[in-house]
């Protein structure tokens, strides 16, 4: 994956996930899955970026 190629349309500040761009707060991802760890979602703290990988 070319980690300079940002998606400035996804904001991301984890550097951890080894789709983060490097050298800015950008996912280097064409897209990214947005879901949720539970059945009824009712604030941020109940979504997650599916899309994250470990670096």
């Amino acid at each position: 994956m070319d980690k300079t190629n940002y998606n400035h349309s996804i904001k991301c500040t984890v550097r951890e996930c080894a789709h983060h761009a490097q050298g800015d707060d950008y996912c280097a991802l064409s897209q990214i899955m947005v879901g949720s760890s539970e059945p009824n979602p009712t604030d941020i703290k109940s979504t997650d970026c599916e899309s994250f990988e470990r670096a």
